[in-house]
């Protein structure tokens, strides 16, 4: 589901699963956390530019897969694969480029956002899809308060809806804005600026920008607590009728 490749210091990983929207199963994630170590000790990239191929950047975690497992079979979700640790806790603390088009939903918009820059397309669009499945988003929630500000965080995560990139780009919540089946191309004109110059000191800022995010993430997991919301009815309920399982 992942592709890896490098070109000229520049580092892609893309998601490669367009008949399903790239949807994230487990598997898949477990090759983009392989990818994005792999990034962090390749002597030959000191950029990585996250994409989807096919209509959508992401359509976030596969529901049957990942979420149908912990309402049928009682797994934890706290124990689920993620990729949030290999981007937050590193070696080399290479900069990570988003490009986002399509959907990047759920999952992947938190995805999206672990990223250092966000360049999207006008055609993106964002959405904390748990709200409606009854999955508490209170770590976004407080991702985007810092970059949106309290009230845009409330609202899209309280509320659960579509964000447009326009939207998005207004509320500061991503880098740059560009026209529709440009995000590729300006991800790397991007990569290229920062390869101008000297890593050590671009490395220092992803470094510190990444410790200061997992020590605000920690604090809202350890003030959420042990909820298990893979457990309640309302969550039970909202995946058997979205897959009708």
């Amino acid at each position: 589901m992942l592709e890896y490749h490098v070109d000229g210091r520049v580092a892609y990983l893309t998601f490669n699963r367009p008949e399903k929207l790239n949807a994230l199963t487990d598997e898949g994630i477990l090759e983009f956390i392989a990818a994005l170590r792999r990034l962090d000790k390749d002597d030959d990239a000191d950029v990585g530019i996250v994409s989807g191929k096919g209509r959508a950047f992401s359509a976030g975690a596969d529901v049957k897969e990942r979420l149908l497992v912990s309402a049928t079979d009682g797994v934890d979700s706290q124990y689920r694969p993620s990729e949030a640790d290999a981007v937050l806790r590193c070696a080399n603390w290479k900069p990570l480029i988003a490009a986002v088009h399509g959907y990047a939903l759920g999952h992947s918009f938190h995805t999206a956002l672990l990223c250092d820059v966000v360049i999207a397309s006008e055609d993106a669009r964002f959405q904390i899809t748990e709200t409606a499945i009854g999955v508490p988003s209170a770590g976004m929630w407080h991702h985007i308060s810092q970059a949106a500000g309290t009230a845009f965080a409330t609202d899209v995560c309280f509320t659960g809806r579509m964000v447009t990139a326009g939207e998005a780009a207004a509320a500061r919540l991503i880098t740059r804005l560009v026209p529709t089946g440009e995000h590729l191309t300006a991800a790397r004109a991007f990569a290229d600026e920062m390869l101008q110059h000297p890593q050590g000191a671009l490395r220092e800022m992803v470094r510190v920008r990444r410790s200061l995010l997992a020590e605000q993430l920690q604090h809202a997991r350890s003030v959420a607590g042990t909820f298990r919301w893979d457990l309640t009815p309302g969550f039970h309920d909202a995946i058997h009728a979205k897959t009708g399982g």
